[in-house]
């Protein structure tokens, strides 16, 4: 495990939950503004499908492939990403603290499941930005790919951090660290029941044109937004205490007043 840096002067103090709730209510905010506006002013043109049967729930690409709500969602996307991967990159380094209380047999495992994870969430807090600046309006095809990579590195993420914290031993775990595997664990299978209902609907909506279909579609849509939302919120329980720090290190500082001092 690395060795706390000792600082000799902070410039920056942020605490990671924070942090956290920032990178979540950004897209939530605007997710809700994109969807209420929509429903709003542009109704039946968020609502129009392909089939031209009638639907009361519009998709997240739908109404973020509108103008002007396009350009909220990307500013959204834009503004979160950059806190999102730093967030992203904190949880291998989580993950080793913990590596001690998962038994040997299992922990070369562990150690690439979390390499793995990580891999996964860059690729998801990625292809979002891809599905977000190529809108279903601009490219179907490639936004249709996108979308499918977004999903499939989601669920794997989500499937992939469920094991690793199923790996550690029970007695070594906090209240809070209990609680955040157990909310992991109801996300993660209401997500997969949520992605089952998408793909059925879409179905039925794609091949048979039926009634309401693409609104059920929407709404498990919708189901696995919010849970993708709690699901990365989650770290906050994990590390309800750490802080990013911005300074000068106080071995760099040392060796500077030295030579100042030389000079």
């Amino acid at each position: 495990v690395d060795s706390p840096v000792p600082m000799n002067r902070v410039l920056l103090r942020i605490k990671v939950l924070n942090l956290a709730y920032l990178t979540v209510s950004i897209p939530l905010a605007t997710l809700l503004f994109c969807f209420a506006t929509s429903m709003l002013f542009q109704y039946t043109v968020v609502n129009t499908t392909v089939c031209k049967v009638y639907n009361f729930c519009p998709s997240v690409s739908a109404i973020t492939g509108i103008s002007p709500q396009c350009y909220v969602w990307r500013m959204g996307v834009a503004l979160h990403t950059g806190p999102r991967l730093l967030l992203a990159s904190l949880y291998p380094r989580y993950h080793k603290t913990k590596a001690a209380h998962v038994s040997a047999l299992r922990r070369p495992l562990f150690l690439q499941l979390t390499r793995a994870c990580y891999g996964l969430h860059l690729v998801e807090a990625l292809s979002l930005v891809g599905v977000t600046y190529i809108s279903n309006r601009e490219n179907y095809e490639v936004h249709e790919k996108i979308f499918i990579i977004f999903m499939v590195s989601s669920l794997l993420y989500m499937l992939g951090t469920c094991i690793t914290v199923n790996m550690y031993e029970n007695k070594t775990e906090t209240t809070m660290e209990k609680k955040s595997k157990r909310l992991k664990m109801s996300l993660l299978a209401l997500t997969l029941a949520a992605s089952g209902g998408m793909l059925y609907f879409f179905y039925k909506h794609r091949i048979h044109c039926v009634e309401l279909a693409f609104s059920w579609f929407s709404i498990c849509e919708y189901v696995i937004c919010f849970c993708n939302m709690a699901f990365h919120y989650t770290l906050v329980y994990d590390i309800p205490n750490e802080e990013l720090l911005v300074g000068l290190p106080q071995a760099i500082s040392l060796d500077k007043s030295n030579s100042t001092k030389a000079q």
